[in-house]
């Protein structure tokens, strides 16, 4: 494990590692923020989720940071702030992946500003089932949209990605990954086994971070990144220091320079106090 550099921005995963398997910050990691914020870091979200789901959750932790949402296609100074760069797909490739997606017949979701096409006509959104059609609309004005020409009229205004899911069905989603691979102007991750995210190329969580070091006047150097997954992989490597959650992939884990505790173990805390304030009597 190499040497801890002073730390000045984290940059953290939410799902798999800032939130326990609940889906639920816990105190031990809100209290561990905040000393961080206290102590003149900076916190930050990087997250696959879309920028409004991401904001509205962080909102609701009580936390007010930068955010970098869809792995680097959106960042802004704050929830609901102010937008520091935005990386979207062509439309070439984003309809290629459309059509081939649909003769697979694979469901999926596209995100735009302040609308989400949903494929499937009977699928709903996470955020659909978190946080409410009617809270999302009314605080974060996005709308979700079901069918081909929903996908289709959000592809033309511009989407940050698609995310891919076939409800559990690991051998159909590994066709359709195949399928995919060779469409140009596109980049392929993924944020679990069960999905794959598809993205512009050049934009991910380790670009995101970059930006966001940038815009703040940070060196990468003095950056934290803490994740679980291939998409947090380039934030891991870009970043001076990176974590990999005990329930983290094996691969994630050997590219980390560290490895802290599970999401369930308030991981994230034990990395911030050991890591970057080692001072606070985390053990170094």
């Amino acid at each position: 494990m190499q040497t801890t550099p002073t730390i000045r921005l984290i940059s953290v995963d939410m799902d798999g590692t800032l939130l326990n398997p609940k889906g639920r910050v816990t105190s031990g990691n809100l209290q561990a923020i905040r000393a961080a914020q206290q102590a003149g870091i900076i916190f930050s979200v990087a997250t696959g989720r879309f920028y409004e789901n991401a904001s509205i959750g962080i909102k609701d932790m009580g936390l007010n940071c930068p955010v970098i949402s869809t792995n680097g296609g959106k960042i802004a100074a704050a929830p609901f702030g102010e937008v520091i760069a935005s990386h979207k797909m062509s439309a070439d490739s984003a309809l290629a992946v459309m059509r081939q997606l649909d003769e697979l017949e694979a469901g999926y979701y596209v995100f735009s500003d302040g609308l989400v096409g949903v494929r499937l006509p009977h699928d709903r959104h996470h955020s659909q089932v978190e946080f409410g059609d009617d809270r999302m609309l009314h605080e974060t004005n996005t709308r979700y949209l079901n069918g081909h020409d929903a996908c289709r009229d959000a592809i033309h205004r511009g989407i940050y990605k698609f995310y891919v899911h076939t409800f559990g069905d690991r051998d159909r989603l590994q066709h359709v990954r195949r399928a995919l691979q060779g469409i140009p102007d596109t980049v392929l991750t993924h944020s679990s086994e069960t999905n794959i995210e598809i993205m512009p190329p050049g934009v991910d969580k380790g670009s995101g971070i970059r930006e966001l070091a940038a815009y703040l006047n940070i060196p990468v150097s003095q950056v934290m990144a803490i994740g679980d997954q291939d998409n947090d992989l380039p934030m891991l490597k870009a970043a001076g220091f990176g974590v990999a959650m005990g329930n983290a992939s094996q691969d994630v884990k050997r590219q980390a320079d560290a490895i802290t505790s599970t999401n369930a173990e308030d991981g994230v805390a034990q990395a911030i106090l050991r890591y970057a304030l080692p001072s606070s009597g985390g053990q170094a």
